[in-house]
This record gives C-alpha cells, sequence and structure tokens, in this order.
C-alpha cells in the first residue's frame, strides 16, 4: 500500500503551484478515502470560490491517470461539463447522458432508464455537485431522484468510487433549501457507508487582490455565519468589478454582446421576466432582429428533452442547459395559440454540429421557467382544429407527435442566476432588479455569490442600489 506521505508528493508535484495547508489536509483526507474506504463510501470536496478545488482535483486527475486508474468526469448542465473538460483536459459530460438511456413505454411516451454501469475500478469524478437535485417530475416522466441514481449507477459497477465537488454557498436546487449532494447525512443514508469529506476556506488564487474574489470571499463568510443584516460591495471603475451608468447601459450592451465575442458575455437577472426584458431589447436594439427567432440566435434548452436523436452523438437527448445556435430558420407554423419554428441549429460549443429540431416558441418569453406540460397537453386540441391530428385518435398518437416533443428554449444573452450555474463567462453583467432590504436573506446572498463568481475576468452591476454598493479609491 502507498504510503500517505508519497501519495502527497506525487499529487503536487503534478501541481503547478505550492499548496496551502487546508489543500495538504484535504489530500490527506482523499487518501484515506482511496485506501480506506469502504466499497461504497463517498468523498466531498467543499469549498470557497478561489480556493483551489479546480486545481487540487486537476492534480488529483492526473495522478489518477499516472497510476492507470480509470475516471470518469461528470456535470449536472453541459456547460459545466464543458468547464470541467477545459480545467481537467480530460472529456466530461453530464451527468443524465452518462447514467440513463431513453425508451418508450407501453403508452409511446419517452421513459429514462437507470443504465448500468459496466466500468471497473474507476474513480467518478462530479464537479457542481450543488446542483445536484433530488426527485422531481420537470419533465412530465415518473419522478426519481438524480442523486439516488448517481450512486446507483456507480457503484453497479466494479469497485467504482465517487468523487462530489462543489460550494454550498451556491444556489441549490430549485425548491430546495440544501444541497443534498454537498450533505454528509443525506449521503450517508443513501450508501449506507463511510462519508468523507473536507472544506477548502483559504483563498489561494494568484489575482488575490481581485475585486472578484474580494467580494465572493466577503459574502461566502456572511452566509457561513448567517450575518444578512449589511451588504456592502465593492466596486471601483478601474478594477474587475464596476458599476454601469444606466446612460452607458446601451453602449456597455453593444460592446458585449454584438460581433464574435457576444459567446463570451451574460447578463445574469433574478427573475424570468427580466430576462426576457434583456433579451429582447438585446435583440432588437443591439442585434436589429425583427422577427422572434433569426439566424445567428443564441438559445438555452429549458427543459430535457428525450425525443429528438442527435446524429454522430453518443447521448440521446437534449439537457435542460444546452446551448444551441440557430444556423437556419426553415418555417413557422401555428397551431391556435401554440408556435413553432422548424429550425437547424448546432451547439454553441460545438459549430461542427449540425442537426434539425422543431422549437417551441411559446416558451421564448414565458415568466416561468419553462412551459409547464399541462400547458403543453392543451396543444391536442389545436392539431385536431388544424387537422394535423384526427379527434378519433388515441392519445398515444398525440404523444408521439413532433410537435408535443418540441424544444422549449429561451434567448441566452440574459439568463437567471438558476440557469447559469455551472458556467462561467469573461464578462458577467448583474441585473439587481426589484429590490427592498428585506430582501436580503440567505437566498438574496446565495443568488448574488452565484453570480459574482460566474465571472472570470469581469463583473459589472446594473441599477444596484447605491447604499449596497461601495466605491473604492482610485
Amino acid at each position: 500500500m502507498k504510503q500517505e506521505s508519497a501519495f502527497i508528493e506525487e499529487v503536487s508535484e503534478l501541481i503547478d503551484v505550492q499548496l496551502k495547508e487546508d489543500q495538504i489536509a484535504a489530500l490527506k483526507s482523499v487518501y484515506e478515502f482511496l485506501f480506506f474506504g469502504g466499497p461504497q463510501s463517498v468523498f466531498i470536496l467543499r469549498g470557497y470560490a478561489g480556493t483551489g478545488k479546480t486545481t487540487l482535483m486537476g492534480g488529483l486527475i492526473r495522478w489518477f491517470h499516472q497510476v492507470n486508474r480509470k475516471t470518469v468526469l461528470m456535470a449536472p448542465t453541459g456547460r459545466s461539463a464543458k468547464v470541467l473538460a477545459s480545467h481537467s483536459g480530460y472529456p466530461a459530460s453530464t451527468i443524465h447522458r452518462r447514467i440513463y438511456a431513453v425508451k418508450e413505454n407501453e403508452n409511446g411516451k419517452p421513459q429514462l432508464q437507470l443504465l448500468q454501469n459496466k466500468s471497473g475500478k474507476t474513480i467518478f469524478i462530479v464537479d457542481e455537485a450543488s446542483m445536484i437535485g433530488e426527485a422531481n417530475s420537470e419533465d412530465g416522466m415518473a419522478a426519481r431522484s438524480l442523486l439516488e441514481d448517481l450512486f446507483a449507477f456507480v457503484y453497479s459497477g466494479e469497485r467504482c468510487r465517487l468523487i462530489l465537488i462543489g460550494d454550498d454557498a451556491q444556489l441549490p436546487p430549485v425548491g430546495m433549501d440544501l444541497s443534498p449532494a454537498l450533505d454528509k447525512k443525506r449521503l450517508a443514508s443513501i450508501t449506507h457507508s463511510s462519508v468523507f469529506g473536507c472544506v477548502l476556506t483559504h483563498v489561494v488564487r494568484q489575482q488575490l487582490e481581485s475585486l472578484i474574489l474580494k467580494n465572493a470571499t466577503e459574502i461566502r463568510t456572511q452566509i457561513s455565519h448567517g450575518d444578512f443584516t449589511v451588504l456592502q460591495l465593492k466596486e471601483s471603475p478601474h478594477e474587475d468589478v464596476s458599476s454601469v451608468d444606466p446612460y452607458d447601459l446601451e453602449d456597455r450592451l453593444s460592446q458585449f454582446f454584438y460581433g464574435d465575442a457576444a459567446h463570451q458575455s451574460v447578463i445574469i437577472c433574478r427573475s424570468n421576466k427580466d430576462a426576457n426584458q434583456f433579451n429582447q431589447q438585446i435583440r432588437a436594439r443591439i442585434l436589429m432582429r425583427e422577427s422572434e427567432l433569426e439566424a445567428g440566435d443564441r438559445l438555452m434548452i429549458v427543459k430535457n428533452n428525450y425525443h429528438w436523436k442527435l446524429p454522430g452523438k453518443r447521448q440521446n437527448f437534449l439537457a435542460n442547459g444546452d446551448m444551441v445556435t440557430v444556423e437556419r430558420v426553415h418555417s413557422i407554423r401555428e397551431f391556435g395559440s401554440f408556435r413553432f419554428a422548424e429550425a437547424q441549429v448546432y451547439f454553441s460549443d460545438d459549430p461542427d454540429t449540425s442537426f434539425d429540431l422543431i422549437l417551441m416558441l411559446n416558451a421564448l418569453d414565458f415568466e416561468g421557467p419553462s412551459l409547464p406540460s399541462k400547458e403543453i397537453l392543451k396543444l391536442r386540441n389545436d392539431l385536431i382544429d388544424s387537422g394535423e391530428i384526427a379527434e378519433d385518435e388515441a392519445y398515444e398518437k398525440f404523444f408521439q407527435n413532433p410537435y408535443f416533443h418540441a424544444v422549449q428554449v429561451k434567448h441566452a444573452y440574459a439568463i437567471t442566476c438558476h440557469k447559469s450555474q455551472g458556467g462561467q463567462w469573461k464578462n458577467v453583467l448583474i441585473y439587481q432588479g426589484y429590490f427592498k432590504e428585506e430582501m436580503l436573506d440567505r437566498s438574496y446572498f446565495r443568488w448574488l455569490y452565484t453570480a459574482i463568481t460566474r465571472a472570470t475576468s469581469h463583473v459589472y452591476l446594473i441599477n444596484f442600489h447605491s447604499e449596497l454598493v461601495v466605491t473604492l479609491p482610485t
């Protein structure tokens, strides 16, 4: 058995910065997990923004490959998987695409099926674990717990292990107060085995003078202490956090969303209503687009869709959070109050992909995260009235209709904070929206912390209340 000191030295040599004390302590915990953990034990690596989670895990992944131990990298969304792959240098996929397949049930409706893990002696590493939720039925399918299914999948393989990485100051899954995948008690109840873990708290990024990092660290500390009485964001026009003058807002939006660099910027809002309004204004006044959907539009898929088969892709469904760009709009069709676009799109992070979809245009400006399933069921009568399906046809025929399976999308120049999780952009513009002092609570601080930590270069504050922002002297 490898000695602890040798393990730490070998991993440290694969990291190009000197490790801090809590990172070395974390490696000691990893050592205990790897060499003394039971067959169904799990490891949780929690850490604040800037504490070196990615750096530490990158070195550990390289060590696994050096000693010929297989790894599988996963994240909850396509965008977070892309970020994990870019940081680690190894391929990463979404959890859904790794652990599920889709089959039709006896009624012809799509149904998720948990796959058998065929890997052996493999370390499964999941980043952005704060986003992993429990059972819900947002897909209109039988409710199932992604967290429990992840465990069931990983440990159905021979001698496989699971490492979860995340920051519990970020927003938890929608409708939840805590992130269950970062909760030792919850994981112990699932695995019935040892739960190892550690927390990184010491900021180690070299850009320690970054206002992004300073603000995030102060907000994270207040969350930890339960102190929500005062919020003081530090900004400076000459540093990486600054306020946008309302009179300069349109010029700023033109700077960030016109041309080839548009994919490097995003506006993060508190509500879908605010995001919709920004998207409309950017498209109309910056991009000069008159139709509700045109070639070049950036879209986010806002609900898992299991109907459309992707040519040349292992995955057989489109995941909530996937970003696509419209290449061509073939036609627009209307059935009663429902509007659809038959379009050719490609994944925004993979321009070589190109495939046809039917897009549900009603979702573009809907003020909720996506159209609920009960609303989609109203489409049947409109399809009957238009002659698309016959009135005496069974519901199964409707459930097989491609318009019933149209992909729900929203314009993605401005998005909600939940939709931004797992992603990173060079420029993040944060819109405060409606605010009153009594809104300062744990949820608000988490929202702001998550939004700020999406930026890799600059944060721009839009319409923030003057009492919440302190301008540093130049």
